[in-house]
């Protein structure tokens, strides 16, 4: 069995169950999607696979209605809490939001979901679960202490960024980290808390699509009746940061009036929940991060000044891969073995042709767009009873051609166009060489040479 993280959905329309576990396998989740089309079966396969996400519609069960949704929901948060629930429903009611967040959904949807959109949030969620694994395992002290298993790469840039993540660690002041979305500004996050002196819980918290309202009740928490749907208390995330770190991630998300209660509370270390008059103590240090243009975003008034300049004391500007390609043979050989420890798969390196072809590819998606395109390929190669990653292990830019071709003699550049054209033709004949090599109208020795350049 593997630690592959697994994805639950639960409805009773089985056809729908289908439909959508067929949607969402072609995602590259890198996740295990698991059905079930009843509460108690649901419960079941909670309890003994502990699920990173669930995707609940909230009137599965027909003899309880919307209730037997929230009874999963409630499940969810007392078996897994770092479990991330998405609830999908044909009720678009505000109170059913509201409610559904109350008992611990993260996301709340109309049904039919837009797939790219859920998938989406799914991958957010399986983020946000691996951090939470991460952070239990440094607790109990599974992980090395050393700070170059956290940040991967020889480069200047990536020695600067270790140095200056142990120099900030230690400072306890709030810190902005700004880069393009994969660069990873979660996991510095998680760094500068890992190796800080607090002792409390590393939370993140990524503002979703609801109003200030919402967005405040997320953070600080309301009381009964604070307004319409608040049917009972709810403990807010900044609470649950006390003595630890708040990651806030996209902070230019927040409507401008949570920035202004969120500055309040860094000032005087005090709030209040949403309708509540009990002033409350909380201290944690605020970690942000944004992808946005900062001063685009200042001038659009989508952060306010007043905010940034109290979270931006200390900041790490975190640089595109294209910018540090150097890293990415280290980076490819490190999620190579944490594939191999996490997936149980059988792969254990990298052919020069492959790293030759991730070095010269631009990643548009950064770090995060390296990893998926490695243990995808760390299955490929062991499905082939490979050793090592080729280069028809690699589905990268399919609809990009790598960068930097001026730097490749024409000679370069014909070969790379070759073994795109047979990798082109190894997904559509799902693998298959010899269907592979007949469309392109290669011989079986021409072929297999294209491949192991």
């Amino acid at each position: 069995m593997t630690n592959r993280p697994s994805v639950l959905l639960v409805d009773d329309d089985s056809d729908a169950l289908v439909s959508l576990a067929r949607a969402l396998s072609v995602q590259s989740l890198n996740a295990t999607i698991e059905a079930s089309s009843s509460l108690s079966k649901a419960k079941e396969l909670i309890r003994d696979n502990r699920p990173a996400v669930a995707v609940v519609d909230l009137s599965f069960d027909v003899a309880k209605g919307v209730e037997g949704g929230f009874e999963l929901l409630a499940f969810i948060r007392g078996e897994v809490p770092e479990c991330r629930a998405i609830v999908l429903t044909g009720h678009g009611s505000v109170e059913y939001g509201v409610r559904s967040l109350d008992m611990g959904a993260s996301n709340f949807l109309e049904k039919p979901a837009n797939i790219p959109h859920l998938s989406a949030l799914i991958r957010d969620g399986l983020a946000q679960a691996d951090l939470f694994r991460r952070y239990e395992s440094l607790k109990t002290g599974q992980e090395e202490d050393d700070l170059e298993s956290f940040l991967v790469g020889t480069s200047e840039y990536a020695s600067r960024l270790r140095e200056q993540i142990r120099y900030l660690a230690a400072t306890g002041q709030s810190v902005l980290i700004t880069g393009e979305t994969g660069t990873g500004k979660g996991v510095c996050a998680a760094a500068l808390h890992r190796l800080s002196s607090a002792t409390g819980k590393f939370v993140r918290y990524q503002p979703g699509l609801g109003g200030a309202d919402l967005i405040g009740s997320e953070l600080f928490g309301h009381v009964k009746g604070a307004f319409t749907g608040a049917e009972a208390d709810r403990t807010g995330i900044v609470e649950s940061a006390v003595g630890g770190t708040l990651f806030l991630d996209e902070m230019d998300e927040l409507p401008s009036s949570v920035q202004v209660a969120l500055l309040g509370l860094l000032q005087d270390h005090a709030y209040r929940r949403l309708g509540d008059s009990v002033e409350r103590k909380a201290h944690f240090r605020l970690i942000a991060a944004t992808n946005a243009d900062i001063e685009q975003a200042l001038n659009e008034k989508k952060i306010r000044a007043d905010f940034f300049h109290r979270i931006a004391h200390e900041r790490i500007d975190l640089l595109p891969l294209r910018e540090h390609s150097s890293d990415v043979k280290d980076l490819a050989l490190h999620f190579v073995e944490q594939s191999s420890a996490k997936d149980g798969v059988n792969v254990y390196g990298i052919e020069n042709g492959a790293l030759s072809t991730l070095s010269r590819y631009s990643w548009p998606g950064n770090v995060r767009e390296l990893q998926a395109v490695v243990e995808g390929a760390c299955f490929r190669a062991q499905h082939r009873r490979a050793a090592e990653i080729g280069v028809q292990d690699l589905r990268i830019g399919m609809q990009t051609a790598p960068a930097r071709n001026e730097e490749l003699s024409f000679r370069e550049q014909v070969e790379q166009f070759k073994s795109k054209l047979v990798q082109d033709a190894l997904e559509r004949n799902s693998g298959n060489q010899a269907q592979a090599a007949k469309e392109l109208q290669l011989d079986r020795s021409s072929f297999r040479r294209i491949l192991q350049r």
